[in-house]
């Protein structure tokens, strides 16, 4: 899938002139988008981003129809102020959204634990409303620029074929650079034994990169959930799975984070063992990714965590 170049600075400006015809507002590129480029746009009032999707023959459509049914079910998600399913000037789909208030629970160093556990708590009882969306199907949300806009489909059709896609290639290129033979052995046995506990929910819909740097908070009061650019149809235990795999236990954030969750939906004893088994699974794909790149801090925490994990299930299963 081809991406295009990173549009020019006075091409976003003539695009944003359709809607801010009087004003030459101040743009600059944001960095941190990863599936997006992203663009602070200063209005004097607030901040607005806009997001341009690098795939000319994607669209925004079904994530500002996400966004939609989220907001209407009380989550706290960026307000789209603007949505183009193609914009010619650009030749990519794009989408204006309003600031969050404040800023990443996980990059606010002066925050002390009662109020990070207390924001933690509240974004559980935020995710638990998200995974009450419905998904057709497992995988990546498809996002195509023909894609309707009033549904959610995923790529597969069952959670198997989502769960084992690609699987196998991860494990050989691990088996070779990171992870020893046993390792490999006992993290398929694990899987696929426990791929019954992982098929036990229909399609959800999942942020897809839940960790407190998606968490907005103001001066230890949450303010919502950014960037759902990584969203798919899998188990509503794959985000809380995702969250324990990245905690990077400074404080208590996925027990506080479980413990809002289990406010809105209760969590069992399978749920908990099923969380396990996807913050393995990710860790395994994931370490796959960061392992062809160079070292650095991330492989080694994915490394240490996903051993955890097999330990943990070693026992368990």
């Amino acid at each position: 899938m081809g991406k295009k170049e990173v549009p020019s600075l006075p091409s976003v400006q003539a695009w944003l002139r359709a809607y801010f015809p009087d004003a030459d507002l101040p743009i600059e590129r944001e960095l941190s988008g990863r599936s997006t480029y992203v663009f602070r746009i200063r209005t004097g009032e607030e901040n607005l981003y806009l997001r341009i999707l690098p795939e000319a023959e994607m669209s925004f459509g079904v994530e500002v129809h996400a966004h939609e049914l989220l907001r209407r079910k009380g989550v706290q998600v960026p307000e789209v102020i603007a949505y183009e399913n193609h914009a010619e000037a650009l030749g990519m789909s794009v989408m204006l959204v309003r600031e969050m208030a404040g800023g990443s629970a996980g990059q606010a160093d002066a925050l002390n634990r009662m109020d990070y556990e207390n924001v933690m708590r509240a974004a559980g009882k935020q995710i638990a409303l998200v995974h009450q969306v419905p998904v057709d199907g497992f995988g990546w949300i498809r996002r195509g620029r023909e894609e309707a806009a009033d549904g959610l489909h995923g790529e597969n059709h069952s959670i198997g074929a989502y769960v084992n896609e690609g699987l196998e290639q991860d494990l050989g290129f691990l088996s070779k650079e990171l992870l020893h033979g046993f390792e490999i052995s006992r993290i398929r046995g694990v899987l696929e034994t426990g791929l019954q506990w992982m098929s036990r929910h229909e399609a959800r819909l999942v942020h897809g990169d839940f960790d407190d740097s998606h968490i907005f908070q103001d001066k230890g009061s949450y303010t919502g959930l950014i960037d759902f650019g990584e969203m798919q149809g899998s188990s509503p235990m794959y985000d809380l799975g995702h969250f324990k795999l990245h905690d990077d236990q400074r404080f208590a954030g996925y027990e506080a984070l479980t413990a809002g969750y289990g406010e809105v939906t209760p969590l069992t004893p399978d749920d908990q063992l099923e969380i396990s088994l996807w913050a393995l699974w990710i860790g395994v794909r994931r370490l796959a990714v960061a392992g062809r790149r160079p070292p650095g801090s991330y492989r080694q925490h994915l490394t240490k965590a996903v051993r955890q994990e097999l330990d943990l299930l070693g026992s368990r299963l």
